[in-house]
Order: structure tokens, then C-alpha cells, then sequence
């Protein structure tokens, strides 16, 4: 991925955490920010989560929840129909990359 392209992504990724969370995605972005990336693959972010009897957006909120707990404790308790799209953007907040 380019530098511009991956400007892009994150840009995107943050449009989508305040589209669906307003306020709260500003406080989730911040955090994100705030925190040392996790420079890793998918494939790598995924040793850190459970499985979560296949809710994808689950397992992948324990592996935040671990890694980043005031990340975590910042999501909204009702992260609305698009939840899953904002929890991908969040982990490309957090630096893992999550198109290799």
C-alpha cells in the first residue's frame, strides 16, 4: 500500500467511526491515537482474540479488549447497524493491517 493510499485508509476509517458514533468516535479516535500501533498482519492480530461462536465482530472487540483496554472502554454500548464496518476501521486506527 502507498503512502497516499494508506492516508486514504485511515482518513476513511475515521470518517466511519464518527458517521456511526458521533461524538464518542472522536473519543474512540483519539484513544486509538494515543496508543503504540500494533504494526502487525490480520493473521497476527488474530493470535490475541477468542473466538466468539462466529460473531467476527466479537472475537475481534477481545483482542482490542486485551491489547487496548481504554480503546475498549470507550466504544459505544450500542454501536449501531454498521457496528462491524466500525470495528474494522478501529483496528486500522490501531495499526493493524488489515488488507495483507
Amino acid at each position: 500500500m502507498t503512502n497516499i493510499e494508506l492516508y486514504n485508509t485511515i482518513e476513511q476509517a475515521q470518517r466511519v467511526l464518527v458517521e456511526n458514533w458521533g461524538y464518542q468516535g472522536k473519543v474512540v479516535i483519539a484513544l486509538a491515537f494515543q496508543e503504540k500501533k500494533f504494526d502487525g498482519d490480520m493473521k497476527t492480530f488474530l493470535k490475541f482474540c477468542t473466538a466468539c461462536g462466529g460473531n467476527w465482530g466479537g472475537m475481534f472487540l477481545t483482542g482490542v479488549r486485551d491489547l487496548y483496554p481504554k480503546v475498549w472502554d470507550a466504544i459505544p454500548d450500542d454501536m449501531g447497524v454498521f457496528a462491524f464496518d466500525c470495528i474494522c476501521s478501529l483496528l486500522i486506527l490501531l495499526g493493524v493491517r488489515t488488507w495483507e
